[in-house]
């Protein structure tokens, strides 16, 4: 399946192409997507890959330099892929972006070559901010290797590194060349793994689409065990509707911190930076959806109802509501979660965004200290309810 990006309101037109055994030589898709619109010439061609997804498919170098030797009428890899480390770590790295911008110049890429990215979302984010911020800046071709990349981030016109203490503090909008999801890469992830990337698909579907979300309610038991069909038709899912919106966003502010991509991720980005990453990010994302609509609920943006069918569709995925950082204070008893926000609400009271229903976006509201710690004791007691009953059990 390929679903296009493309739309008058956006500057972003590119293929998002869904696959199996994408470096296969039989396999064309890599191929067309990057001599689309050149089919005449010997593309050039560099590649970095995650040294997560190396792990787990020991010859996949030798793969794609494999491939690119039986298309090498069309391709021309340049030198043997790099690998990198991944994860949200590498994105704290600030000495990383100029190793791989020095690395572009070395092998003289320019704005014709094409820059192979394998890789979770972190690597992702971290090369595609390298290679945007270059004057020849490359086309970047992204194959995310993740439940995680392949539900939402890799498809989004955004990449992004931390910087002084904050998730995502120096970002770019360029959008990539192409997109290839591979469902074999998701297939070697182990269980527990695929269902944490999943978070991301359950997100965009509260956001956008609920009879979608109906769908992963009554699938639960499928994408819990990491059955290998129910997980590939919700990626697709989850991509199109990321798709959509990278297609219709009117500007950038949907990426900001009110836009529904900080639904959810406004809390779990504090997670992970108070418990140094040992957290994954999709654990995280689950604790923050659970956190925000129960802030939901009681500011009445959704219902109790909603917030109860939400979190028990977490918890039947394996996921739990909380997380010891979340009750984490300051000197002064101030709650940690509220640092930083009040620099990114333009001068005004700290402004989040909450579901507005299952499947219909967000509602930006200001965020008292009082509400959320009463929603922070209320995921309290539920987490020492539910440990409790599994005791007895």
């Amino acid at each position: 399946m390929i679903v296009h990006v493309r739309a008058s309101a956006s500057p972003f037109e590119y293929p998002v192409c869904f696959t199996s055994d994408v470096f296969s030589p039989m396999n064309r898709d890599l191929r067309h997507l990057i001599v689309q619109r050149e089919p005449d010439v010997r593309h050039r061609v560099a590649a970095i890959v995650d040294r997560g997804a190396l792990a787990a498919q020991p010859e996949l170098n030798l793969h794609i330099e494999r491939y690119a030797r039986c298309h090498h009428d069309a391709l021309d890899l340049v030198a043997p892929p790099i690998v990198q480390g991944g994860g949200e770590r590498v994105k704290d790295d600030a000495a990383l972006p100029s190793r791989l911008q020095a690395y572009f110049h070395a092998l003289e890429l320019d704005r014709r070559s094409i820059l192979l990215v394998v890789g979770g979302a972190s690597l992702l984010d971290l090369v595609g901010f390298a290679a945007s911020t270059v004057q020849s800046a490359p086309r970047v071709v992204r194959v995310p290797t993740t439940t995680l990349a392949q539900a939402g981030p890799a498809v989004l016109p955004k990449s992004a590194i931390n910087a002084f203490g904050t998730k995502d503090f120096l970002c770019t909008f360029r959008a990539p060349y192409a997109v290839v999801c591979d469902r074999r890469f998701v297939e070697t992830q182990k269980t527990r793994e695929k269902v944490f990337g999943l978070v991301q698909a359950v997100r965009a579907a509260l956001l956008w689409d609920e009879e979608l979300f109906g769908w992963i309610v009554s699938h639960a038991h499928r994408l819990a065990s990491g059955e290998r069909d129910a997980v590939a038709e919700l990626l697709q899912k989850s991509a199109a509707l990321h798709a959509h919106l990278a297609a219709t966003a009117p500007n950038e502010d949907v990426y900001g911190p009110e836009g529904p991509l900080a639904f959810g991720a406004w809390s779990a980005d504090r997670i992970e930076l108070h418990t140094e990453r040992r957290i994954r990010q999709g654990e995280a994302l689950a604790v923050g959806i659970a956190l925000d609509t129960t802030l939901g609920a009681l500011h009445g943006t959704n219902t109790e109802a909603e917030r109860e069918l939400i979190h028990r569709l977490l918890e039947r995925l394996g996921l739990r509501l909380w997380h010891d950082a979340l009750g984490n204070v300051d000197s002064e008893g101030r709650l940690l979660l509220l640092d930083g926000l009040s620099e990114r609400s333009l001068g005004r009271s700290p402004h989040v965004p909450l579901l507005n229903g299952i499947g219909h976006g967000v509602i930006a509201h200001e965020l008292r200290e009082d509400i959320l710690r009463e929603a922070i004791t209320r995921l309290a007691h539920r987490d020492a309810h539910r440990a409790h009953a599994f005791a007895l059990a």
